[in-house]
């Protein structure tokens, strides 16, 4: 009988353990992994911009040209919109004096704190060449 309780326990605590991943279970791992963005990004006239840690002086700030409109820190596929993975929701964009609004915008992080949010293919060539 005692035998028969000792294998009984043994088996849970294999089978427990062989559930678990650096001390996680596979759901936790999961949820983790599902929120793992490259890089932190706001999405404006059908545009992607990446936002850098260069910060725009007041001076250059143009006119309000958006908000954030949709927020979500889980990878989804559509982030059509004014969405971002970083920003809540009414997070202003703004155009940057002298540069494209094809090229940058600016987003206000906090009053009178703004970010420069390059478009993504540029931050990309900009990043790896």
């Amino acid at each position: 009988m005692q035998r028969i309780l000792i294998v009984t326990i043994l088996g849970v605590v294999i089978l427990a353990g062989c559930s678990l991943v650096d001390g996680k279970s596979e759901n936790e791992i999961q949820t983790v992994s599902s929120a793992s963005w490259v890089t932190e990004f706001v999405t404006w006239g059908n545009e992607s911009y990446v936002v850098t840690e260069e910060e725009v002086n007041e001076e250059e700030i143009g006119a309000e040209i958006g908000e954030v409109t949709f927020y979500s820190q889980q990878e989804i596929s559509d982030t059509s919109g004014n969405f971002s993975n970083k920003y809540k929701e009414g997070t202003k964009y703004y155009e940057i004096t002298d540069i494209n609004k094809k090229e940058a915008i600016a987003i206000e992080v906090k009053e009178g704190k703004f970010l420069k949010a390059v478009i993504f293919e540029i931050w990309k060539e900009e990043t790896f060449n």
